[in-house]
This record gives C-alpha cells, sequence and structure tokens, in this order.
C-alpha cells in the first residue's frame, strides 16, 4: 500500500531477518528485475497472527497492495441432515403414526387404546408394566413395545451424535 503512494518501500516493512535486509533492493519494482515471492503459512490456529502478516507482506512484494477479504463459514460447507425429533417431542399425530409403522404395524391395536391426545411426552414415560397392560396383559408383546420405544429414543440419540 504505501509502495503504491509513495513509489517505495519504508524500511519497517521488511522483516528483521538479514536475508530480507539484503534483498530489499531488489524488492523495490523495476523494470530491469523479477520477483518471485514464496510464502509459508502455518496451518496452526495459534499462529494465525503470522501467517496473515506473512501474506500481507507476501501480497505487497509481489505487487498486490490491496488486499481484499473473503469470508465463508465452514458451516455452509456441510452438508445439513434433516434432524430427528426425539419421540418426547412429538405430536398425538406422531405418536400414532409411528404405531402405525413400527415393526411392520405390530402394535397398531394400541392406537385404539390410547386418549387421541396421547403425546410423546405421555409415550416416553411409559413404564414397562404400563406397556404391557396396553397389550392385554401380554408379558412378552409389551416387554417387546416397550424395547421398540426405547430403541427409537436411542435411535434419535446416536443421529445426533455421529
Amino acid at each position: 500500500r504505501y509502495f503504491t503512494k509513495e513509489n517505495r518501500v519504508p524500511s519497517h516493512a521488511y522483516r528483521a531477518s538479514s536475508l530480507t535486509k539484503v534483498l530489499a533492493d531488489a524488492f523495490i519494482r523495476n523494470t530491469s528485475s523479477r520477483l518471485a515471492v514464496v510464502c509459508t503459512a502455518s496451518p496452526c490456529a495459534t499462529d494465525t497472527e503470522h501467517t496473515i502478516a506473512t501474506l500481507r507482506m507476501g501480497m505487497t512484494l509481489g505487487g498486490h497492495g490491496s488486499e481484499r477479504e473473503e469470508k465463508q463459514m465452514v458451516a455452509d460447507l456441510v452438508e445439513k441432515k434433516p434432524r430427528l425429533t426425539h419421540p418426547k417431542n412429538w405430536t398425538p399425530e406422531q405418536v400414532f403414526d409411528w404405531l402405525e409403522s413400527v415393526n411392520d404395524g405390530r402394535f397398531r391395536d394400541i392406537a385404539d387404546t390410547l386418549p387421541r391426545n396421547f403425546t410423546g411426552q405421555m409415550l416416553v414415560r411409559l413404564a414397562e408394566n404400563r406397556c404391557v397392560q396396553l397389550c392385554g396383559g401380554n408379558d412378552r408383546r409389551g416387554r417387546s413395545f416397550f424395547s421398540a420405544i426405547h430403541q427409537e429414543m436411542q435411535r434419535v440419540e446416536a443421529s445426533r451424535k455421529g
């Protein structure tokens, strides 16, 4: 920037290294010389300031004094999967839809015994013995229903973790 305004590079623009000082005259643009600039950047977040300073110096030496900053959020680059709703947040319609589809509709008849305003929060609070009651006293089927509820909760929680 200073070079484009004053047609010279100030001494403080050069790094304190002896090589940079020796080559300082070559950095000043004239028609008889060519300049190649190699900048090394660190991938560490702790070196961000040094990396930015190095790149700015490289741009200045390369004759591109004006810098332009472009930002892009990393979250925009990541493909977003639709987030599954946890059973405790289900509406009554979602509860009844799940009962129709889980285990190939094996628990479809339970929907008839539940009130129409039965929410997901009520579903996840069902104890195993209440599931047995809802299954007409069939112990094995009741435990299977209780297990299906908890498997659905674990499936949603696993999808959120990974």
